[in-house]
C-alpha cells in the first residue's frame, strides 16, 4: 500500500476489544488495532451499515497470523457499489497468514520400546510428540519455511495383468479401479489403516492418485481402496507405479514423518539433532474464502463483489483428498468445487488478488470456482506448493456459463505440483473469455497452462454418467437435446482416421474465447508424460494462444511444446516461439489454425505432429529452423518420414484449407539438389513454401526478430519481438523474477 492511512488496522499485538482505528496500541493500552482478520471484517460491516459509500481500507501489520478457522467473506462483505474494500499489508511490512499449529513436547523415542520401525539406524533417531487437541488428521507437516516429506516406502508394481487404457469411463468392467493384487510383502493390514495412503501412477503415466486403503488381505494378496482410481491400477511398465505413505517402517530418511491418529502421535526423524521449535501442522485447507450465494442446480447465483487482497503472504495450508462424491476434471487432475486452495473465490465478481505470495503449502494457491466473473489475479508469487497455481473451474457442461472474463496476469508460478505431480501452473476448465498473460511458469512436474472441457466419450451413457472424471459434472437437466448429445458421445472412438461429430456438444463447452498471450513457460513436464507446456483439449471454440515463449523443455515423453489435443477446433495458435526442447514443437490436429509461429531446435521428428484428421485446418507462414543433426520435421501418428521432405505423410496436410508459405531451414535441405516440396506441390499444398535461412537477429541468444533482408518477411511472415513476454517491469520487487 502506498500510505499508512486506513479505516481499520490489524496487528499481532492488537486486541479485538479495541476500536481497530489506530495502527499501534496507545500508551495506556486501552485502544489500538484489532488482532484478527475476522474482527476487522466485522468492523467493515458496521462501517457499511453506517452508510459508507467509499473505498474502505484495512491494513494488516507485519507478523504471522495463525488462523484456526477459514476467514469467510459473504454477501454482507461486498463493497459499496463502484467501490472496493481493500485488505492489504501495512506499508513496508510483511503480514503472513498461516493455518499452522505448533507441535511441541517432542521426546526422543525410547530405544527399548517395541514398535514398528524395522531400521535400527532410524529407530535411534526418531522423535515422537502428541497431536495437539485441536488437530485431527492432517496430510502435510512443516519446519518453518519448508514442507517436510511424509514417510514413503519403496515402490512396487501391481500384479494385475497389463491392459489397455481401461478406466472408470472406458468401460472396462474388469479394470482394477477399487481393488488390485499386490506382490508379497508390499502391503500389510496395518492397525491404523485409515491413516495409510497409496500413491498410484497408472500405466497411462499422465496422472496420479493418492488413495486411502479400505482393506488389505495379506493371504489373498488383494487390497481395496477407499475410493476408485481414475485409471486401472496396472503396472506402469518398467517403473515403480505404487508406493505407500505414512507407515512407520518407511520412516527411514531425515526430515520424514508419520501420523498415527489412533495413538494421537506424530513421529519424526528431524534433519538436525532434535526437532526445531518451528514444526507446524496445518489445521485448514482454505485460509480465505469469498463465497456468494450459489444456486448449484438453478440458473442464478448472487456473487460477492469488490474485495481486494493485496501484498499479503499465505502459507502452511493442508492438501485435499478425494471424496467418494467428488467430481473431477480431465484425468483427475483437479476436483471440481473443492476446498483445497489458500485463497478461494466461490461466487465472486470484481475481486482482486494482487501482489500476494503463496508458498510452502500442501494444496493450490488460488481457485476461482463456479460463478466467478471480472476478477483479477495479478502480480503474485506462487511457489513450492503441493498442488496447482491458479485454477478457474466453472460449472460442468450445460447452459449455466458464469465463470468468465477474469484476468490472470503477471504471476510468477514455479515449483508447484510437489505432491500432486499432475498439477498445472494455470488451469481453465469450463471458463470463458479470460485473459492469461505475462505469467512466468517454470519447474512444474506437468503442464504450464491447460485449457480443457469435457470430451465426447464422457457423454456416452454406456460408459456411465456418474463416474468421477467429468461425467458427474454434466448438467443434464439443462441439456435439451440429451439423446443427440449422448449419441454423439457413443460414436466417438479412438480411430484416428474417423471424422469426429461434435456439433451437438460444443454449445455446452464453455472454455472458449480465451486469450493466452505473452507468457513465458520453461522447465515444465519434469515428471509425467503426454502433455505440453501449453495444452488445449475438449474446450470450446475461439481460443487464442498468441506470442508465448516456450523453451528449454526436457521431457521426451511430451509429444509437443504447444498442443492441440483431442476434440478441439476453432483454436488460433499464432506468433509463438518454441526453442530448445527435446520434445516436439507443435501438436496440431482437427480444424484449427497455426500461423506465424517459430520453432527452433526441437526434437528432429516432432516439429509438427498430428494424429487426427485436419479437415478445414490452416497451417501457414510458420518457420521451422533446425541446426543440430538430421531432421524430418513432420510426424503423423506412428508413421514418420526421416530426412526426406519430399514424401511427408500425406494425411498430415490432407484436406487442410491451407498448408502454405512455410519456411524451412536445415543443412540437409539447403544442400538438397531436388525440390523438397515436389510431392506436396503436386497434392496442392506448400505451393509457396521455401527453404532458406530466416536471418534471425540472434537466435542463439533468444532473439527471434527477423533482419530487414529476411526472406521470411517477403513471404508475409511477421517478425516476433519477445521483449514484452513474461513478467513485466512492474512485477513486485520483493519477489524473485524468472
Amino acid at each position: 500500500m502506498s500510505s499508512g492511512e486506513a479505516d481499520i488496522f490489524v496487528a499481532t499485538n492488537g486486541n479485538d476489544d479495541w476500536s481497530g482505528t489506530c495502527p499501534d496500541p496507545n500508551e495506556a493500552g486501552t485502544d489500538g488495532p484489532f488482532t484478527t482478520l475476522q474482527r476487522a471484517r466485522d468492523a467493515v460491516r458496521v462501517l457499511k451499515q453506517g452508510g459508507a459509500e467509499k473505498d474502505i481500507v484495512v491494513l494488516i501489520r507485519g507478523g504471522t497470523y495463525y488462523l484456526q478457522e477459514t476467514v469467510v467473506f459473504g454477501l454482507e462483505d461486498s463493497a459499496p457499489a463502484g467501490c472496493s474494500i481493500i485488505y492489504g499489508a501495512y506499508p513496508g511490512e510483511e503480514p503472513v497468514l498461516s493455518s499452522g499449529v505448533r507441535i511441541g513436547g517432542w521426546q526422543e523415542l525410547d530405544g527399548d520400546k517395541p514398535w514398528d520401525v524395522r531400521s535400527r539406524p532410524a529407530k535411534a533417531k526418531i522423535w515422537v510428540a502428541d497431536v495437539p487437541p485441536n488437530l485431527d488428521r492432517f496430510y502435510t507437516l512443516y519446519d518453518g519455511d519448508r514442507r517436510l516429506p511424509r514417510a514413503r516406502s519403496a515402490g512396487f508394481e501391481s500384479t494385475a495383468p497389463a491392459g489397455e487404457w481401461d478406466c472408470c469411463w472406458y468401460g472396462g468392467s474388469d479394470a482394477p479401479l477399487w481393488s488390485f493384487p499386490f506382490p508379497k510383502g508390499a502391503l500389510r493390514a496395518w492397525e491404523n489403516l485409515e491413516d495409510v495412503e497409496i500413491v498410484v501412477r497408472p500405466s497411462v503415466g499422465f496422472t496420479m492418485n493418492m488413495l486411502g486403503l479400505e482393506s488389505v488381505d495379506v493371504a489373498s494378496g488383494i487390497a481395496r481402496t477407499s475410493v476408485e482410481a481414475a485409471y486401472a491400477i496396472r503396472p506402469l511398465g518398467g517403473e515403480d507405479s505404487i508406493w505407500v505413505e505414512n507407515v512407520l517402517e518407511a520412516l527411514d530418511t531425515p526430515g520424514e514423518w508419520v501420523l498415527n491418529t489412533r495413538e494421537g502421535k506424530i513421529y519424526l526423524w528431524p534433519t538436525g539433532d532434535e526437532p526445531s521449535d518451528r514444526i507446524m501442522a496445518p489445521c485448514l485447507r482454505e485460509l480465505i474464502r469469498v463465497e456468494g450465494s450459489l444456486d448449484r442446480e438453478g440458473p442464478t447465483d448472487t456473487p460477492v463483489r469488490g474485495l481486494v487482497f493485496k501484498d499479503l503472504n499465505f502459507t502452511q495450508g493442508d492438501r485435499g483428498v478425494i471424496a467418494k462424491d467428488d467430481a473431477s476434471i480431465q484425468h483427475d487432475w483437479e476436483m471440481i468445487d473443492k476446498d483445497d486452495a489458500l485463497v478461494r473465490l466461490r461466487g465472486a465478481e470484481q475481486c482482486v488478488v494482487q501482489h500476494c505470495k503463496f508458498f510452502n503449502s500442501g494444496g493450490s494457491a488460488i481457485r476461482l470456482d463456479l460463478h466467478c466473473q471480472a476478477n483479477r489475479v495479478v502480480g503474485n508469487e506462487i511457489n513450492h506448493l503441493g498442488g496447482a497455481g491458479v485454477l478457474l473451474i466453472g460449472y460442468g457442461p450445460g447452459t449455466k456459463d458464469v465463470n468468465k472474463c477474469n484476468e490472470v496476469v503477471n504471476n510468477h508460478i514455479h515449483h508447484c505440483g510437489e505432491i500432486y505431480w499432475h498439477a498445472h501452473g494455470i488451469v481453465l476448465w469450463q471458463s470463458a473469455e479470460n485473459r492469461v498473460a505475462n505469467n512466468c511458469i517454470h519447474h512444474m512436474p506437468r503442464k504450464g497452462i491447460c485449457m480443457g472441457g469435457v470430451r465426447p466419450w464422457f457423454f456416452d451413457p454406456a460408459r456411465g454418467l456418474n463416474v468421477r472424471e467429468c461425467s458427474r459434472s454434466i448438467r443434464w437437466h439443462e441439456i435439451e437435446n440429451a439423446t443427440e448429445v449422448q449419441e454423439c458421445g457413443a460414436t466417438f472412438g479412438w480411430d484416428r482416421e474417423k471424422a469426429v461429430r461434435w456439433d451437438p456438444i460444443t454449445p455446452y463447452l464453455h472454455t472458449r474465447d480465451n486469450l493466452v498471450e505473452d507468457n513465458e513457460v520453461y522447465r515444465v513436464g519434469q515428471l509425467l508424460s503426454d502433455g505440453a507446456a501449453i495444452n488445449i483439449t475438449g474446450a470450446g471454440e475461439g481460443n487464442i494462444i498468441r506470442r508465448n515463449y516456450v523453451h528449454d523443455l526436457y521431457n521426451e515423453l511430451f509429444n509437443s511444446s504447444i498442443r492441440i489435443d483431442d476434440f478441439q477446433r476453432g483454436t488460433l495458435i499464432e506468433q509463438n516461439v518454441i526453442f530448445r526442447t527435446n520434445c516436439g514443437g507443435l501438436c496440431f490436429q482437427h480444424a484449427n489454425t497455426a500461423v506465424n509461429n517459430v520453432v527452433v531446435n526441437v526434437r528432429p521428428s516432432g516439429y509438427l505432429y498430428g494424429s487426427r484428421p485436419h479437415d478445414g485446418a490452416t497451417f501457414a507462414r510458420n518457420i521451422f529452423f533446425h541446426t543440430e543433426g538430421e531432421e524430418s520435421f513432420w510426424l503423423y501418428g506412428d508413421r514418420k518420414t526421416r530426412g526426406d521432405m519430399s514424401h511427408p505423410p500425406r494425411r498430415l496436410y490432407e484436406n487442410m484449407a491451407e498448408f502454405d508459405y512455410n519456411l524451412y531451414f536445415s543443412s540437409s535441405l539447403i544442400q538438397a539438389a531436388d525440390d523438397p516440396f515436389a510431392k506436396m506441390r503436386k497434392d496442392g499444398y506448400e505451393q509457396n513454401g521455401a527453404v532458406a535461412d530466416p536471418l534471425f537477429v540472434d537466435w542463439e541468444a533468444g532473439d527471434f526478430r527477423l533482419q530487414p533482408d529476411s526472406p521470411a518477411l517477403k513471404m508475409g511472415i511477421q517478425s516476433i519481438d519477445l521483449s514484452e513476454v513474461g513478467l513485466t517491469d512492474d512485477f513486485p520487487e520483493r519477489f524473485n523474477k524468472c
